[in-house]
């Protein structure tokens, strides 16, 4: 594989630069090539910070995945309603006792990697994707010197554990290429969750020659990054310094024939923040944009098409070293005084009564989690609550507690929403509890430093499926201090669900065990949302990863 040098990278660099601002200038030549089927047209997205990296087996950042999604091809895909469908393979089979996961490939998908930069496939810019470049991906996971955080999610791989501690070899672990176009997993205990695992971009192939060949910097710049998917990287630019950061992909008309891609180019604008981002929007000069704040602007007005989807969960959280509400009857007395029932009735649908962990947006198995294990709905009742609030304070010693506030982030919640449920406490226990909203920035160095005492947390699974959202509560593993050691040996105990019913019914154990425990008391469900002008459709946005797929997007004029 050969590289550029410095200077030959930098006058291509130029080029390019020049090529995609003409494109910009020009934009309306998009629309001359628009097709009645919605294909052809250059969007245009803005991302809220650079891609940290484009190696699949390391990323995990929401900008690096949307990047990856549609740089790459997986063997199979998750679709909005959480079911598993087939990508790269065209066929997999499960042994009785589900422990071997074959895959048979389609042979006609191929890397591409555009040496020359001359947008054509030239000899020796293509080759195809075979079962190896699997193997060597899973291999650079379990590899130590790798440092993937994807071990934890493919354990039940066979070996795959023993590999990343140096006491099997790398060749041991249980991915075998039977040949070009036959993959074979073999596990160590039956998951449930396998099929999910290989529809995340950890699980996306890597040619070993293109990998070695990167020396060190595959995924980190343009000329390190090879494409399987539907688009290739035809530029990446960034300048921590500078205000015209762009990422800019091309179909890949290596694989097109093999599978539809709808737009032309993609050209993704690398912004700082997420109010640039908005921005952007608001000025027109992005086609869509992902947020967590309900914006009445574009949402109750012609032009615009909102999806709305509930995937995060709002509830408090308190300073483990508060020993007022450290004690549970105090904790079990405030969640008890939440009249839940008058929840969201104001937000426009931004919000709903949550009374359990797991969102309503998160699915399993082709159908949303709750539709299969319904919350328990727990009565409202201020007898109650004043009880559990007079228990707390006999063990407590105290008459009164201090006046204290609830952190919220700023962009995280509307407050409006919090005032009526600080007003019953007041009324039931007598004391004033107020907010205080700060920065985004402020709010994570705040959890960070323990200068809270109770503090509003927003919960959104790492993938669409409940487990995720579970284990969050991992001792030592969270960043709101939640530790407990009944709750870890039975995330230990979920991670070896074998079968959907069994995985949904350990699910229902730990999430009501979390819940009793009530250092995490749930009150709102709060919608993720997708904002696009009304000609585009087919966008695939994932709530969880806050990442889009547009390899069918389609725009109509």
């Amino acid at each position: 594989m050969r590289f550029f040098s410095v200077r030959r990278t930098c006058q291509l660099l130029c080029f390019c630069l020049a090529a995609v601002f003409s494109m910009q200038i020009l934009g309306g030549c998009a629309s001359q090539n628009q097709e009645s089927d919605g294909s052809g047209y250059l969007f245009t997205i803005s991302l809220p910070a650079n891609p940290q990296s484009l190696d699949p087996q390391s990323a995990t950042d929401s900008a690096s995945k949307t990047i990856l999604r549609n740089l790459y091809e997986g063997l199979v895909e998750q679709n909005s309603d959480g079911s598993i469908t087939l990508a790269a393979a065209e066929s997999y089979t499960v042994s009785e006792d589900r422990l071997v996961y074959t895959f048979t490939l389609h042979d006609d998908r191929y890397w591409y990697y555009d040496e020359n930069q001359n947008d054509t496939i030239d000899e020796g810019e293509s080759w195809r994707v075979t079962a190896q470049d699997y193997v060597y991906a899973f291999q650079r996971i379990f590899d130590a010197q790798t440092q993937s955080p994807y071990v934890e999610t493919f354990s039940a791989i066979q070996n795959g554990i023993e590999a990343n501690q140096g006491t099997a070899a790398l060749s041991d672990i249980g991915v075998m290429a039977v040949s070009d176009t036959v993959l074979q997993f073999t596990l160590a205990y039956p998951d449930a969750r396998f099929l999910n695992h290989l529809a995340s971009t950890a699980a996306y192939p890597c040619n070993e020659a293109f990998f070695l060949g990167t020396k060190g910097k595959y995924g980190l710049d343009q000329t390190a990054v090879a494409s399987c998917g539907a688009f290739y990287l035809r530029l990446w630019f960034y300048d921590p310094y500078g205000s015209d950061n762009l990422i800019y992909m091309r179909r890949n008309a290596a694989n097109r024939t093999a599978r539809s891609v709808y737009p032309t180019n993609l050209t993704f604008q690398i912004r700082r923040d997420a109010q640039e981002v908005m921005d952007d929007f608001q000025e027109g000069t992005a086609d869509l944009v992902t947020t967590s704040l309900y914006q009445p602007q574009y949402m109750e007005r012609d032009g615009y098409t909102v999806t709305a989807q509930y995937a995060t969960t709002l509830g408090l959280i308190f300073n483990p070293d508060n020993t007022d509400f450290a004690n549970q009857n105090i904790r079990e007395a405030l969640s008890l005084g939440i009249d839940r029932s008058n929840i969201g009735g104001d937000s426009n649908g931004d919000l709903l009564p949550a009374y359990g962990i797991i969102p309503p947006a998160l699915h399993w198995n082709g159908a949303t989690y709750r539709e299969q294990m319904p919350e328990t709905v727990t009565e409202f009742s201020q007898e109650a609550a004043l009880a559990a609030f007079q228990r707390g304070m006999q063990e407590l010693q105290k008459e009164s507690l201090d006046t204290t506030k609830i952190l919220v982030c700023a962009p995280l919640m509307d407050c409006e929403n919090l005032h009526d449920i600080l007003q019953t406490w007041q009324r039931i226990f007598g004391f004033y509890i107020g907010i205080e909203e700060v920065s985004e920035s402020d709010y994570w160095q705040r959890l960070a430093e323990k200068k809270y005492t109770i503090a509003v947390y927003g919960l959104t699974p790492a993938q669409d499926d409940p487990v995720s959202a579970l284990m969050a509560f991992q001792s030592e593993e969270n960043d709101f201090y939640y530790n407990s050691s009944t709750v870890d040996s039975l995330l230990t105990d979920l991670r070896t669900a074998g079968t959907s019913s069994e995985l949904l019914q350990k699910c229902s154990q730990l999430e009501q065990t979390i819940l009793d425990e009530m250092q995490f008391i749930p009150i709102f469900y709060k919608n993720q949302y997708l904002l696009t002008k009304s000609g585009n459709a087919d966008i695939e946005y994932d709530p969880f990863t806050d990442s889009l797929n547009l390899r069918d997007a389609k725009h109509f004029e």
